[in-house]
Formats: structure tokens, sequence, C-alpha cells
């Protein structure tokens, strides 16, 4: 089966989450990812819990990819590197802004050896402003953003902020970051110019919160709206036996659903929490569809893996690890009819691509490789 990336080569200098689900989407579909961890391995390789020694974060976030080792704090580890660089498409790092320049590494620096690189940056602030040398992980991004206050918003007013669970100020900047670096290579396949991309958690976020335009012409949050125009029915909504979803904004819908639960008019979610509070969760889906409103149960972990359409579109698969065993996670989302996104391969273990890499991409001799691990480089 064909692959839509397989004849894209990426350096994958990332870790934690931001950078490597970026690469991981990459190699998903096709992309010949390599992964660079220090010596000792990157830091996801060790958080809780661990299976069998193996985390599972690390494991799902680094499938498809090979992995090798390298001292980039010896001259010929980044000899490697650099090496290794003239070879692939494009260069992803996601280090603290100046750290790859302080080592002789930065774009500038990989320009040139090879003028058409295409090197991102993956930061929490970017690569300037008065922030850019703040460190950052996905709750920063989510605070600066207003995420946290708009969730908290929702919830109470007058609460805490609440930030949103699983990283998304990891993993929708991810999104951006694997869009910019397709645009740039279909870029350069144009053009044969490489770039520099400067990809920002704190940016990112603040693009997907479209509440920003109507804060800047009326002055409201979206609350403070909610409360003076009545829009319809969204949110969450307590049943006997747990919660359930219902979409229904004003018009047609809305219509069907007062009609569905049997009263004249639904001015406010007091009406609609009085249903469905005397009903289980699947009697309220089940009467809801039948009327043609947007509805669903609210699911743990368990109950989305059983769920029998994500079963149906194959969003978990097994995947199996040499020493995790096997390893049910989600699988890669969209559907192409001739190049889907695939999992091949399980996370690699630390450095087990070493003589693979350096062999057959940089011409090295097993014994050469052997020697490099014997001195410190890789």
């Amino acid at each position: 089966m064909k692959r839509a990336l397989e004849d894209v080569k990426i350096l994958d200098l990332t870790h934690v989450w931001f950078g490597p689900y970026t690469t991981m989407l990459l190699a998903d579909l096709g992309a010949e990812v390599i992964k660079v961890e220090p010596t000792w391995g990157e830091m996801t390789r060790f958080f809780p819990p661990l299976v069998n020694g193996v985390a599972p974060n690390f494991v799902y976030f680094n499938r498809n990819k090979k992995c090798i080792t390298i001292n980039l704090k010896s001259e010929k580890g980044r000899e490697i590197l650099k090496e290794l660089a003239k070879k692939v498409d494009v260069v992803v790092e996601n280090f603290s802004p100046g750290t790859m320049e302080k080592l002789g590494l930065g774009y500038e620096d990989l320009r040139k050896i090879k003028p058409d690189v295409i090197y991102a940056f993956l930061s929490g602030y970017g690569q300037y402003g008065p922030y850019h040398a703040r460190p950052s992980f996905d709750i920063i991004a989510q605070a600066i953003s207003g995420l946290m206050r708009l969730t908290g918003d929702e919830h109470d007013p007058e609460g805490p902020p609440i930030h949103t669970a699983q990283a998304p100020g990891d993993l929708i900047p991810a999104l951006f970051a694997v869009i910019s670096i397709l645009a740039a290579v279909h870029h350069k396949r144009r053009t044969g110019e490489g770039q520099k991309i400067d990809v920002a958690q704190t940016d990112c976020m603040v693009s997907v919160i479209p509440a920003f335009v109507g804060y800047a012409l009326t002055g409201m949050t979206p609350k403070e709206q909610s409360k003076k125009y009545f829009t319809g029915v969204y949110g969450s909504f307590k049943t006997s036996d747990g919660y359930v979803v219902i979409g229904s904004p004003m018009g047609a819908i809305l219509d069907r659903l007062t009609k569905a639960i049997g009263v004249e008019r639904i001015e406010s979610r007091a009406v609609v929490d009085e249903w469905t509070k005397a009903r289980t969760s699947k009697e309220v889906v089940r009467i809801l569809e039948e009327a043609g409103v947007p509805v669903n149960e609210v699911l743990d972990m368990e109950g989305a893996m059983k769920d029998p359409h994500l079963i149906a579109r194959e969003m978990f698969i097994v995947n199996e690890h040499p020493r995790a065993g096997k390893v049910r996670m989600p699988n890669f989302p969209v559907k192409f009819s001739e190049t889907p996104g695939r999992v091949l391969t399980p996370a690699p273990e630390l450095g087990q691509h070493n003589v693979e890499v350096l062999t057959t991409m940089l011409g090295y001799t097993k014994e050469e490789v052997a020697k490099l691990k014997q001195e410190g480089a890789i």
C-alpha cells in the first residue's frame, strides 16, 4: 500500500509531547522519521507508570520511528548530526530557543551545509518576543491564551480557572506544526527553497479561540453573552445514571428538541435538565436521536474504547511492543482512499537503529559505529 509521505525524511530532535506527536503523525503518513535522543534517553521514556520498564506515553508518541542516540555535547556527535541533516528533508526540534544555536546546529548553521533545509522550531513562546526564553508546557499555553479562564467561566465564573485534560496546549500546536511542515515541503518541491518554521504553543492556542472576536466587538465573554442572549441548548446534562451532551442551537434543531421533550418552549437549560434527570442516558440518546437532535452519552475511557462506532471506524488498534506486549492505542484518525495512515512499527528501543542509520545513510562500517559508541559520541 502506498504511503503519502514515503519519500520524506525527517530528523526528529524532539521530546515530551508537542514535538513527538508532530513527528508521529508524519511517520503515520509514511515519512521516515529518525528520532535523535541523548545517550541516556529522552525524559518521556521514564514517565510513570512504567510497564515492564516502558512508559505508555513514549510507546504512543514514538511509534513508526527509528531511534539513534547522539551525544550532542561531543564534537564527533555534532558532526554526525550535520552529516544526517544533509540527508533529510526536514529537521524538527523543541529545545529551549537558542539551545541548538549554542551547539552550532541552528538553522543558519545547517543552512550553510544544506541550503534547502526545512528547519522547524517548536517551542512554548516562539523564537522571539519578550517571553521567548521562558520554559513552557501545555498548561502554560492554556493559561496565556485565555483557555483556562474560559473553561472555568463555563463552570463557575467566580471560581478558579480550569485546565483542559490531555494537554491540548501540546497536541493542538502539533497539528499546526504538521500543517506547516507539509506546506514547507510543498514549497520546497515547487521552488527548491527551504525555510525556517517557528511554531509557538502560545500562538497556536490563541488562534483556536474564536471568542476573542466576540469579546473585541462586544466586550463580553462567552459566558456573559450566553446570559444575555439565549442561543439554544448546548452542554452536558445529568441523567439518572450518568451524563449526556446535547447540541441544539436556535432554529429547527431547537424546535425538534422542544417537541421531543414535550414542552411548549425552551428558554433556558433548566427545563432540559429536569427532563434528562428523569431518564437514563441511553433513553435520552434514543429519544433525541430519533428526533434528529445531536446527542451522545458522555463516555469514560473504558466506554470510548468499547464504543461500537469508534470500533467500526477502527479508531483503536493493537501495536505489539517487544517489552510492553500488545498495546491498544488510538489509530491515525483520517481515512484516505489511496494512502492511508498506518501504524507499522512499535516505539523503538533506545539506540535501536544506530547501526542501521549510520551504515545505510552515512556509510559507516559496523566497526566504526562500535568505536563511536566506545568514544561516547553515540
